[in-house]
């Protein structure tokens, strides 16, 4: 080390700026493609899978407006008969979604209101399909917001049983 400084304190005063110049822009040069340039590559592709992923949700939305309510699809033995409270403890648990669920409030007998917080995309998604196809509970309303953390949401959603 002492013969860099050595070095360095033979130069030229115009030799030195230059020097320390082009250090300067190596440890920035540095940092950014060591530090900066991995964590926005992976904030691209984060944001990339949540559009992906609301993609999905999009047609899964149309596809359920356009075949409507399923009459007959609920199982009974599966909890069709149970108040959606049971009904959504029992299948939040199942999903390993209970721990997310920060409101679970009754709205009527056949809708309930429930909030989210920093829950994994694809696990809600998954409870809301076996919701709906095991125990013909839908949702009415659905305003999901992203979370800093990859691949989570925050959701408010409001599920009602079909009559039939």
């Amino acid at each position: 080390m002492d013969s860099l400084r050595t070095w360095f304190e033979q130069l030229e005063p115009r030799e030195r700026l230059l020097v320390s110049a082009a250090a300067a822009l190596l440890v920035i040069a540095i940092i950014y493609l060591a530090g900066l340039r991995p964590l926005f590559d992976r904030a691209a592709r984060g944001a990339d899978l949540v559009a992906d992923q609301q993609e999905l949700l999009d047609e899964l939305s149309q596809l359920a407006a356009r075949r409507g309510p399923q009459r007959g699809a609920v199982d009974a033995g599966a909890g069709g008969d149970q108040s959606l409270v049971l009904v959504v403890d029992r299948t939040t648990r199942s999903q390993g979604l209970a721990s997310y669920l920060k409101r679970n409030q009754p709205d009527g007998e056949n809708s309930i209101r429930l909030r989210f917080e920093d829950a994994p995309f694809d696990n809600l998604l998954g409870w809301l399909v076996e919701m709906q196809s095991k125990y013909g509970v839908g949702a009415v309303s659905a305003n999901i917001d992203g979370s800093p953390s990859t691949g989570r949401v925050s959701c408010n959603l409001v599920l009602s049983r079909t009559a039939g």
